[in-house]
C-alpha cells in the first residue's frame, strides 16, 4: 500500500479509496467467518456508504462572469449553455455518464428525461419560453462522458449572483452542502460592490476555507497588470474574511487563531477560461498554458483530494484499525479459551461477562456527563438568545434613524420610494445580523462538541483498557501454547511486530491513535475553525455541519415574514420626518413582536445543541456494542465449545494464522496511512 500514500490527486485518491475498501472487504469476510456478525455488518454499512460518495463542486459568481465557460473549459468540451447575455437560470449538475441525456427534475415533483441538446431550452434565460420553463424547473442534471467528471466529481452550475433574489437564494441554499466551490470573478471589474457585500455578508465564515477564487478573463492584460489585479483581490477577500471571522469567533479567542492559521490567504487564481476552453478542444498545449487553467485544476484537485478527501481516508483508516484489531483479539481469545481446563475457563468466562457489564454502566454514566454538557452549552447559549430579538429590533431601529432625508422626501409622490428603500435596508440588514448571531451560535457548539470529544478521549482508554483485560483473562502460559502447536504465540508475535504490542486494543492506544470510537472526530480537536473539521464532525456523527440550519431557521425565517405589512397610508399623514420615522419605528417594532411570537429560534438552537452531542452518544454506542456484543458472542460460543469438549483441528489452526498474518499486516499498513493524514492536517 506504499503508493496509497500519495492521495494529492485524483486518481491516487481514487486508488488509495480502493485499496482501502478492498481491505475492509477482506475483514468483513474475515469477521463473518469467526462469527463477528456485528463488526461484519458495520464494514458492510461503512462500504456502502464510501462506495455511494462523490465530490461535489459549486460554480458561483456575479451574472456573465463566465462560470458555464469556465465550467466547459474544465469539462474539456462545450457541454453547458454560455452566452453574451445572463444564460443559466436553474441549478445545473454535471455527473458522469457514458451515455448523454439530461433529466430534468421539476418542482412539482414530476422529472422528464431530455435530449442533450434541448437543455437550452429548459434552464436558460436565451428566449421567453426557455425562461417560462426554466421557472417551474428545480433541478437540470446532465449525464455525460468526460474525464473529469470520471474522478468521482459532480459540478453544479449554478444562476448567476444578483440577477435574481430567488434564484441567488437557491445557490446561498446549496453551499452549505457541497466539497467545493469556486467564486468566479471578472478581471475587467475585480470586486463589485455586490461582491464585497456577498463575502462580508452572506457567506459563512466556516465556508472559506473550501473556496477557490477564480479570476477570469487574464489574457487580456499584461502580465505586470495580472499579477497586480490577483494580489489586490487576494487583499480584499483576506481582509474580508478576516473581519468577519473576528466578528464570529472573537480575535482574541484560540479559534480564530486556528483559523487564521489554517485559512491563510485565500486562494486566488487567475485564468482564461474561454482560451482554455478552445486548446482543449484543438488539442493546443501551449495555449492551455497561457490560459493558466492548469494552475487553477491542480489547485482545486488538491483540496478536493488533500483535504476534503482526507476526512473519507481517515474514517476508512480508523474502521480498518479498529475492526482489523478487533478480529486479531477474537483469534486470540478463541484459541487461549480452547486451551484451558473447563472449570477455568468457566471462572474467567464469568469474569468477562461482569466486565462487559461494568463497562456498560460506565458507558451510561458517561452518556449523563454529555447530556449535562448539552445542557451547559445551551445554558451558556441563554444570553444570546435572550438578546437576539433586542439586537434584530436595534438593527432596525439604527438604519431609520440613520437613513437620510428631506424636505423632498415627506412629499406623496415620494414617501412610497422612501417606504420601500427603508424597508429593503432594514430587511438587508436584519438578515446580516440574525446570519452574525447564529455563526456566532454555531461557533460556540462547534468549540464545546470539539471539547467534548477530547473529554471523551478519557473513557475511549478507560474502555480499551476494559476490553484489554478482557483478553489478557484467557492468556495462558507459554507452554500450553506450544502444546497447542504454537498458533496463539504466532497470532500475538503478528500484533506485537505490527501495532507495538500484543492484542486488538493495545495496540491501537501504544500506536497513539486516538478518537478510534468517534472514527477519528477527537482527532480534529483544534481544527474545528475550518470547514473540513465541521464536516468531518458531521460525516462521522452523522449530524448537520455548519450553521446552515440555524442560519434557516434565523436569516430565512426574517426574510420570509418582514416586509409588507406597513400601513403606508397612515404614515402619509406625517408631514414631519422625525414624526416619520417614530410612526416607521412602532410599526417595524409591532411586527418583531408579531415575528417573535409566531417563530421560536430558541427551540431550533436547543434542537441543535442537543442533535450535535446526541451524535457523540449515538457513535459512541454504535462503536462500543459492536465490539461488546461480538465478545459475548464469542465467548457464549467458546463456553458452547467447552461444554461439547471441541477443539481446533489444524485446517482451522492454519486458517486463524493466515488470517491474523494478513490482517496484522494490514494493520501496521494502515497505520503508516494514518499518521501520514494526521501530520498533513495538523
Amino acid at each position: 500500500m506504499e503508493q496509497a500514500l500519495n492521495y494529492g490527486s485524483y486518481s491516487a485518491y481514487k486508488q488509495t479509496v480502493s485499496e482501502l475498501t478492498e481491505s475492509l472487504a477482506q475483514l468483513k469476510e474475515y469477521s463473518e467467518e469467526i462469527g463477528l456478525e456485528h463488526a461484519a455488518k458495520s464494514i458492510g454499512e461503512t462500504i456502502e456508504k464510501i462506495a455511494n460518495e462523490h465530490f461535489e463542486v459549486a460554480i458561483v459568481g456575479e451574472f456573465k462572469r463566465g462560470k458555464s465557460t469556465l465550467i466547459n473549459a474544465l469539462l474539456g468540451q462545450e457541454v453547458l449553455p454560455a452566452d453574451v447575455l445572463p444564460a443559466t437560470a436553474t441549478l445545473n449538475r454535471v455527473t458522469y455518464s457514458e451515455t448523454p441525456y439530461v433529466m430534468v427534475e421539476y418542482k412539482s415533483g414530476e422529472s422528464e428525461r431530455v435530449d442533450i441538446n434541448q437543455l437550452e431550452n429548459y434552464v436558460t434565460k436565451l428566449s421567453y419560453e426557455s425562461e417560462k420553463t426554466a421557472e417551474t424547473v428545480k433541478q437540470a442534471t446532465v449525464y455525460y462522458d468526460t474525464a473529469f467528471c470520471k474522478n468521482n466529481v459532480d459540478i453544479i452550475d449554478t444562476p448567476g449572483l444578483n440577477d435574481d433574489e430567488q434564484m441567488t437564494n437557491v445557490t446561498l441554499s446549496i453551499l452549505p452542502e457541497i466539497d467545493a466551490a469556486v467564486f468566479v470573478i471578472s478581471a475587467n471589474s475585480p470586486f463589485s460592490q455586490f461582491e464585497k457585500e456577498f463575502l462580508e455578508k452572506r457567506m459563512l465564515t466556516s465556508d472559506m476555507g473550501r473556496i477557490i477564487f477564480a479570476v477570469n478573463c487574464f489574457g487580456t492584460f499584461s502580465k505586470e497588470d495580472e499579477d497586480r489585479i490577483v494580489e489586490t483581490v487576494e487583499k480584499r477577500i483576506g481582509s474580508y474574511v478576516m473581519e468577519k471571522a473576528k466578528m464570529v469567533m472573537g480575535e482574541d479567542s484560540k479559534e480564530f487563531a486556528v483559523y487564521k492559521r489554517k485559512i491563510g490567504k485565500p486562494k486566488v487564481i487567475g485564468v482564461y477560461a474561454k482560451k482554455a476552453l478552445m486548446a482543449k478542444e484543438s488539442g493546443d498545449s501551449a495555449m492551455l498554458a497561457e490560459s493558466n487553467f492548469p494552475t487553477f485544476e491542480k489547485a482545486l484537485e488538491t483540496m478536493l483530494t488533500q483535504e476534503r478527501g482526507a476526512i473519507t481516508l481517515q474514517i476508512l483508516a480508523n474502521k480498518i484499525i479498529s475492526s482489523g484489531s478487533e478480529l486479531i483479539n477474537s483469534i486470540i481469545i478463541r484459541e487461549n479459551s480452547l486451551m484451558m481446563e473447563t472449570d477455568e475457563f468457566m471462572e474467567k468466562y464469568s469474569a468477562a461477562i461482569d466486565e462487559i457489564d461494568e463497562i456498560r454502566t460506565k458507558k451510561r454514566a458517561e452518556f449523563v456527563r454529555i447530556n449535562d454538557a448539552a445542557n451547559k452549552v445551551f445554558e451558556g447559549l441563554q444570553p444570546i438568545l435572550d438578546s437576539y430579538w433586542v439586537q434584530i429590533e436595534e438593527t432596525a431601529m439604527k438604519v431609520i434613524d440613520d437613513y437620510p432625508m428631506g424636505a423632498d422626501d415627506l412629499k406623496k409622490d415620494k414617501l412610497k420610494i422612501v417606504y420601500n428603500k427603508l424597508t429593503e435596508r432594514i430587511k438587508e440588514n436584519i438578515e446580516n445580523k440574525a446570519q452574525l448571531i447564529c455563526e456566532q451560535i454555531q461557533n460556540k457548539i462547534n468549540v464545546a462538541l470539539s471539547d467534548e470529544a477530547e473529554r471523551l478521549q478519557s473513557f475511549e482508554d478507560e474502555f480499551f483498557a476494559s476490553v484489554t483485560r478482557i483478553q489478557e483473562m484467557f492468556s495462558v502460559n507459554s507452554k500450553r501454547s506450544r502444546r497447542n502447536g504454537g498458533v496463539v504465540d504466532q497470532i500475538i508475535g503478528v500484533a506485537i511486530g505490527t501495532v507495538g504490542a500484543g492484542g486488538l486494543f493495545i495496540g491501537i492506544r501504544e500506536a497513539g491513535i486516538k478518537g478510534a470510537l468517534l472514527g477519528g472526530a477527537a482527532g480534529f480537536a483544534g481544527f474545528y475553525a475550518t470547514f473540513y473539521a465541521a464536516f468531518s464532525l458531521a460525516t462521522v456523527l452523522g449530524i448537520a455541519a455548519g450553521p446552515v440550519v440555524l442560519c434557516i431557521a434565523a436569516v430565512a425565517g426574517l426574510a420570509g415574514t418582514f416586509a409588507g405589512k406597513f400601513s403606508v397610508d397612515k404614515l402619509l399623514v406625517q408631514e414631519r420626518i422625525d414624526k416619520y420615522k417614530a410612526s416607521f419605528k412602532q410599526s417595524v417594532k409591532k411586527q418583531f413582536h408579531e415575528m417573535k411570537i409566531s417563530s421560536d429560534f430558541t427551540e431550533t438552537v436547543r434542537q441543535q445543541v442537543f442533535a450535535s452531542f446526541q451524535g457523540l452518544k449515538a457513535k459512541i454506542e454504535n462503536e462500543t456494542e459492536i465490539i461488546l456484543m461480538d465478545t459475548q458472542k464469542t465467548l457464549d460460543n467458546l463456553n458452547q465449545l467447552k461444554t461439547d469438549k471441541k477443539t481446533t483441528s489444524e485446517n482451522e489452526k492454519e486458517k486463524l494464522r493466515n488470517i491474523a498474518e494478513y490482517t496484522g499486516e494490514l494493520l501496521a499498513e494502515t497505520y503508516n496511512l494514518h499518521k501520514v493524514l494526521t501530520d498533513n492536517m495538523e
